[in-house]
C-alpha cells in the first residue's frame, strides 16, 4: 500500500466505482501538498526580497539652506579633577545648553556662513547650580562667523570677542560650539558600509596648534525617532603642549609665562547622521581628559599641581525629537 492511501476492503476492490473515488481523493491531496509548497516557496520568496539589503556606496553631506536654524539640546555630565585652581575633584558637572546654527548665506562655491547662538545654558556642580554670566556668553557667541563646507569642514572662523568663560567639554572650547553640530567631515567621495576614513581637524583658534585626530567608521542605516538614520562610529585623539598664563591660558608673551601645560584628550562616539535631510540627528560622546602642569619659575615652598583627569559623556539631539517639557529654570532669550 502507498503511502498516504487507505488500505481497500475486499468489497470495495470488486467496486469499480469505489477504486475511482479512491483514486481521485488521492489525487486531490496530492495536488493539495504540491499547491501549498509552491505558495510556501512563493512566501519564501517575498521575504527574501522584502529583506533590507545592505546600503550601496552613497554621497554624504551637510545641507545648508539660508535662514533656516539648526537648533539641538546639548546635555553633558563629568566627573573627576577639574583643571581649576590646582585641580578641583568634583563628583559630578552637569551642563545643559541649547546651541542653534543659523545658517546666513550660502556662498557660491556651496560653502556655508554659520552663525551661532546659545538660546539656553544650565550648569550645576554636585548638585549646585553655578552663577555664570550667561549673557556674556551669548554676546561672545554671536559675533561669531563659521564658514562651512558641505563635506563639514570649518575652513574659515571671523569674530574675536572674548569668550567670559569656558565651556569644560574636554576636546570642545566655546569657540568652537559648531563642532558639537558638525560632528564628522566626510570625505569627498562616496562613502560604503564599513568604509574607515582619517581627517584632522583644529580643536582651538590658537595659531599652530596641533590639530586633533579623528577615524571614523560607517556602520549601518537604522531608524531613529522614525528618521533613517546612517550611524557612524568616530574615535578621536587629541594633545597639545602650550606654555599658559596664571589662567591656563595659552600665551606667547614671556613677561606672563607661569606654566607649561600639557593636555590630552581621547573620545569614542556614535553619531546618527540623517542623509536625506543633511544634518545630524542626535551623538552620544565618551571622553577622557587629562591636563598636567608643570610651573615654570615655582617659588622655594611651591609644589607642582596633581594632574587633573575628566571624564564625561556628551548627548546631542535635535530638540524637535525632544519630548515636550515644561520650560520653567531655562534662561529666556
Amino acid at each position: 500500500m502507498m503511502d498516504g492511501q487507505r488500505e481497500i476492503s475486499p468489497q470495495e476492490g470488486d467496486n469499480p466505482a469505489m477504486i475511482r473515488g479512491g483514486r481521485r481523493a488521492f489525487a486531490m491531496k496530492n495536488r493539495l501538498v504540491l499547491t501549498l509548497m509552491a505558495v510556501l516557496g512563493v512566501c519564501l520568496a517575498s521575504v527574501a526580497q522584502q529583506a533590507p539589503t545592505e546600503p550601496s556606496a552613497q554621497l554624504f553631506r551637510y545641507r545648508f539652506e539660508p535662514g533656516v536654524p539648526m537648533k539641538y539640546r546639548v546635555n553633558a555630565q563629568m566627573s573627576g579633577t577639574l583643571p581649576l585652581f590646582g585641580g578641583l575633584p568634583v563628583e559630578k558637572v552637569v551642563l545643559d545648553m541649547t546651541v542653534v546654527l543659523q545658517v546666513q548665506k550660502v556662498r557660491y562655491d556651496g560653502n556655508a556662513e554659520l552663525g551661532i547662538d546659545v538660546e539656553t545654558f544650565k550648569a550645576e556642580m554636585d548638585g549646585q547650580a553655578l552663577p555664570l554670566p550667561v549673557d556674556r556668553l551669548r554676546s561672545s557667541v554671536r559675533s561669531l562667523l563659521f564658514v562651512v563646507t558641505p563635506q563639514g569642514e570649518v575652513v574659515e572662523r571671523k569674530g574675536a570677542s572674548a569668550l567670559p568663560f569656558n565651556i569644560p567639554i574636554p576636546g570642545i572650547e566655546a569657540s568652537q560650539l559648531p563642532l558639537l553640530v558638525l560632528q564628522l567631515v566626510f570625505p569627498r567621495e562616496s562613502l560604503s558600509v564599513e568604509q574607515e576614513w582619517s581627517y584632522s581637524r583644529a580643536m582651538t583658534t590658537v595659531p599652530g596648534d596641533t590639530p586633533a585626530q579623528f577615524t571614523a567608521r560607517w556602520l549601518k542605516e537604522e531608524t531613529v525617532n522614525s528618521l533613517t538614520a546612517s550611524l557612524f562610529h568616530q574615535k578621536m585623539r587629541w594633545s597639545r603642549s602650550f606654555k599658559a598664563d596664571i589662567f591656563d591660558l595659552p600665551t606667547t608673551d614671556e613677561n606672563l609665562m607661569v606654566k607649561q601645560i600639557e593636555q590630552t584628550v581621547n573620545g569614542d562616539a556614535q553619531i546618527w547622521f540623517g542623509r536625506n535631510d543633511g544634518r545630524l540627528i542626535k551623538a552620544v560622546m565618551d571622553a577622557q581628559y587629562e591636563q598636567r602642569v608643570r610651573l615654570l619659575n615655582p617659588g622655594e615652598s611651591a609644589s607642582q599641581p596633581a594632574p587633573a583627569r575628566l571624564t564625561a559623556r556628551v548627548q546631542i539631539i535635535r530638540e524637535e525629537l525632544l519630548p515636550r517639557e515644561p520650560q520653567n529654570g531655562q534662561t529666556e532669550k
